[in-house]
């Protein structure tokens, strides 16, 4: 799916049909194009999606971003068995190195993508959580500048070779060498021309990453089928808040750590069969208390909401955040838990 970020306007384009591209580009002088991390089958929106697996550095420094992602991409190969030569990289952005970037544009990113045919990747829903938590892990693991809200289900990337208006620069490929021997500034350089076609690199089958992605996904499937026995036997007897998320919708917090407390009160409120209206309402409030009030934390809010109403999670008290507000001696949440892994044997 090719989409304009300003006007909307989308369309089904299939893969490898370079003159329906070019078309799209016209239409909107090459500006301020998106595709998206997902492709189908057929072209109907209802068909099941096979998505890459991505990562988004951000940052305000691109020599800073480099480093990041150049970390990250050691990372996937030390974890997952994937070399960089298996890997896409997209640079985008301004940021300080940019002496073309309009005033009050900082943002650099630099995106990570590992398309589906290197880990046998199959059309499931499961994608964007997946790829979620595993950003989450890496995070959890002290690597910094990465993003992790960005897993909605309709999840765009800035079209390679696209301009960015508000930088005049262009959304260019990096090959792994380029961003090991290259400093932001040269980097930077780069993206004042479209770069050719063979600078994208061809995917192959890594044994190894389908290895893992099978025992990630199976693992996966086991904890939403967890999740789901959970909310039956919560839902049973009629809801209510845990102590936990009611305090946090009220306590006075960092901006990180209200942001947290968003993803939390989000993926509770819609485990707990929440409008998402209600949510919004919920999340703002705390975000307006905690001073969370500019352009990009409004698009950051949003996006949670929409993950937590796309991926229900119920928030359990092992969480850090969660584990501060729990009363003594917990709540009806972890005997909900304990009632379901060791069940009575006669009722």
């Amino acid at each position: 799916m090719y989409k304009t970020a300003r006007g909307r306007e989308s369309s089904f384009i299939k893969v490898g049909d370079d003159e329906s591209i070019q078309a799209f580009r016209n239409s909107a002088d090459n500006k301020d194009l998106l595709i998206s991390t997902w492709q189908f089958a057929i072209p109907d929106i209802s068909a099941l999606r096979t998505y890459f697996i991505v990562f988004h550095i951000v940052t305000n420094n691109i020599e800073t971003a480099r480093v990041s992602a150049l970390e990250l991409t050691y990372y996937i190969e030390e974890t997952f068995g994937i070399t960089a030569e298996n890997i896409e990289i997209i640079y985008s952005g301004g940021g300080d190195n940019n002496p073309d970037a309009r005033e009050g544009i900082s943002a650099v990113e630099i995106i990570i993508l590992i398309p589906p045919v290197v880990f046998a990747g199959l059309p499931t829903p499961l994608m964007p959580a997946i790829n979620y938590y595993l950003a989450r892990q890496m995070v959890d693991e002290d690597f910094i500048n990465i993003e992790i809200d960005s897993y909605a289900r309709d999840s765009y990337i800035p079209l390679p070779n696209s301009i960015d208006s508000a930088t005049g620069r262009f959304v260019i490929y990096l090959t792994p060498k380029e961003l090991l021997y290259m400093d932001g500034t040269h980097i930077a350089e780069l993206s004042k021309q479209p770069r050719p076609d063979d600078s994208i690199i061809i995917q192959r089958e890594v044994p190894e990453a389908v290895e893992w992605f099978a025992e990630v996904h199976a693992e996966f499937e086991k904890k939403l089928l967890r999740q789901d026995e959970l909310q039956k036997l919560m839902l049973k007897n009629g809801w209510q808040i845990p102590p936990c998320i009611r305090r946090l919708t009220w306590a006075d917090l960092d901006k990180s750590t209200a942001l947290e407390a968003c993803r939390l009160i989000s993926g509770m409120y819609s485990f707990l069969g929440s409008h998402e209206e209600e949510i919004r309402y919920l999340i703002l409030r705390l975000a307006r208390r905690d001073d969370i009030t500019g352009f990009e934390d409004h698009q950051r809010l949003k996006t949670i909401v929409t993950f937590g109403v796309e991926n229900p999670m119920l928030a359990e008290c092992q969480h850090p955040l969660l584990s501060r507000f729990c009363p003594a001696g917990g709540c009806y949440v972890s005997e909900l838990i304990e009632e379901y892994e060791k069940p009575l044997l006669f009722q």
